[in-house]
């Protein structure tokens, strides 16, 4: 499960705490990529997905088109929506992931490697929060 940071009374994801803009398009374009592409895959239309998710139509359109960022809330409330962790929606999509010069990988390569990159990214956040929690 993915942590998040609340400063003074503002919730932010790790990414926000990168330094750079690079880190945070990328983060963007992934996020809004994993979302069309599962609302389309479970045929989902904006407005259905927004009225499930809570926000409106035009914020769900602008987090589609990397425009804005989520907020934590929204961010748990696609995630359970879409029906996956939300890790899966930072990740890069499954077909990215699955494919290697021969277009095949073994199944079960790929499903060790997402646990793999998810425990990492557990561990991560965990430090990363451990110094955080220290300084502030």
């Amino acid at each position: 499960m993915v942590s998040i940071v609340n400063y003074n009374g503002w919730h932010y994801l790790p990414t926000f705490m990168i330094k750079g803009h690079g880190v945070m398009n990328t983060a963007r374009k992934l996020l809004a990529a994993n979302i069309k592409a599962r609302r389309s895959d479970l045929g989902l239309t904006q407005e259905k997905l927004a009225e499930l998710v809570d926000v409106s139509y035009q914020m769900l359109h602008d987090i589609e088109g990397c425009r804005t960022w989520v907020s934590d809330k929204t961010l748990q409330n696609l995630s359970a929506a879409l029906g996956v962790d939300i890790y899966e929606l930072l990740c890069p999509p499954a077909a990215d992931r699955a494919n290697d010069q021969k277009g095949k990988l073994n199944p079960r390569l790929v499903e060790r490697l997402h646990k793999t990159m998810k425990s990492d990214i557990d561990r991560r956040l965990d430090e990363f929060f451990g110094k955080l929690g220290n300084k502030v």
